[in-house]
């Protein structure tokens, strides 16, 4: 079965408007889907995959024979395997304004888009992809991006049925195409599967790895911090290894688009803001089978219940905007008092709060003072505020704070 992506739109908008457009993100979320539906409509396209030994060979050993032999109109997936074609492509795009000349995939996205920002600057879109979103699990991919507010009819919509355990099905699944392309796959097979191949074969293409087992022990440690403050001395001591390997290591996981790193906002008046970064693993179906939870029964049981469930509305808000392309930026906040905001969304001049909380309701003692703490603490204006929880229905704590079900997402 093929879901109708929510940035198909955004992908032809921007190979309409840049000479070249890159679609990043980890292995198998849709890419190369998403780019040979994308020429299929624009049509005149060639497509090449450097997955192929002889092309990768060719683009990476003589990349200005390898474009003249392929010209443009052109699509290029995994193009982080040959980084040697971009300064050869500039050359290329200069000479002609044509919009969309070449159109590329890529799986490490950080590095990959360093070589192609120094390259391409200014010639290249670059788009965000992950796996499948609630919205377009659902067949409503042409949802807005998510931002607090008090409408009542948009939220209410979409949320029939959405109880404790359908939210942990969800949660537990992830969001990876195949495991819902393929009804009858046991989604732990896959996933085991995804390990390996991505170890085997992105790892080392990265970086040499000697002992794979304790880089899978690495991984299911970073899993276990999911939603957590990020600290690499704890890291490096439960795997076993140096804290500059561990630095070194999850640096490949954030790469590959596997792990997302959430920074802490703050400004010149927040002298006691906490500056440590927040880990959140990209898929919670990924990380869920790391921890070994493969129900809903068990997740809803596990000790890291609730920070599997922020780590899954955390990428869902950040999918709805990635996919929509919006100015947006994303931030938590954290003072030395212990009080936090899960997510603080930034839009349009404006940033809001957003708390998401393992509960079917909640009491305005336990949001409120937090919420004014960081309204009081911060100098841009504060927007409208929410509260994200597994809740039956929409409601309000006050005039500036929404209750948003996780099923309205």
């Amino acid at each position: 079965m093929q879901y109708q992506r929510t940035i198909e739109p955004l992908a032809e908008e921007t190979a309409q408007t840049f000479r070249a457009m890159i679609v990043c993100g980890p292995r198998q979320v849709g890419k190369t889907w998403l780019l040979r539906k994308l020429i299929g409509e624009l049509g005149g396209y060639r497509f090449l995959s450097l997955d192929d030994e002889g092309l990768c060979e060719q683009a990476k050993n003589d990349p200005k024979l390898f474009l003249q032999l392929h010209p443009a109109p052109l699509c290029i997936d995994e193009i982080q395997r040959a980084p040697e074609l971009f300064p050869e492509m500039k050359i290329l795009l200069d000479r002609s304004s044509a919009r969309g000349q070449y159109l590329m995939t890529g799986s490490q996205q950080f590095k990959m888009m360093k070589r192609a920002k120094e390259s391409l600057a200014g010639r290249v879109g670059i788009l965000r992809l992950q796996g499948l979103s609630k919205a377009e699990i659902e067949g409503r991919p042409s949802k807005r991006p998510f931002v607090p507010s008090l409408d009542a009819k948009h939220w209410e919509g979409n949320n029939a049925g959405w109880d404790v355990r359908r939210t942990y099905d969800a949660v537990v699944k992830g969001g990876y195409p195949e495991c819902f392309s393929e009804p009858q796959m046991r989604v732990s097979r896959y996933f085991q599967s995804y390990i390996e191949t991505y170890i085997e074969r992105d790892i080392r293409e990265m970086v040499d790895v000697t002992n794979i087992g304790l880089f899978r022990t690495f991984m299911r440690v970073c899993a276990a911090r999911t939603g957590q403050l990020l600290n690499y001395a704890d890291l490096a001591r439960d795997t076993g290894i140096s804290t500059p390997t561990a630095r070194t290591w999850l640096s490949l996981l954030e790469i590959s688009g596997l792990v997302y790193v959430l920074y802490p906002y703050y400004n010149n008046l927040i002298k006691r803001a906490v500056k440590t970064p927040k880990l959140y693993f990209t898929d919670t179906g990924l990380c869920s089978h790391l921890l070994g939870i493969t129900t809903s029964e068990a997740a809803i049981t596990s000790p890291l219940s609730g920070a599997l469930l922020e780590t899954y509305v955390v990428m869902e808000i950040c999918k709805s905007h990635w996919y929509a392309g919006t100015n947006a930026e994303f931030w938590f906040y954290r003072d030395a008092s212990q009080r936090e905001i899960d997510l603080v969304l930034e839009m349009n001049g404006k940033i809001h709060p957003i708390e998401i909380k393992r509960a079917a309701s909640v009491k305005a003692r336990d949001i409120l003072p937090n919420m004014n703490a960081f309204r009081g603490a911060v100098t841009t204006e504060v927007g409208m505020g929410a509260v994200v929880l597994v809740s039956s229905g929409f409601g309000a704590i006050d005039a500036q704070t929404a209750l948003i079900p996780v099923g309205s997402l």
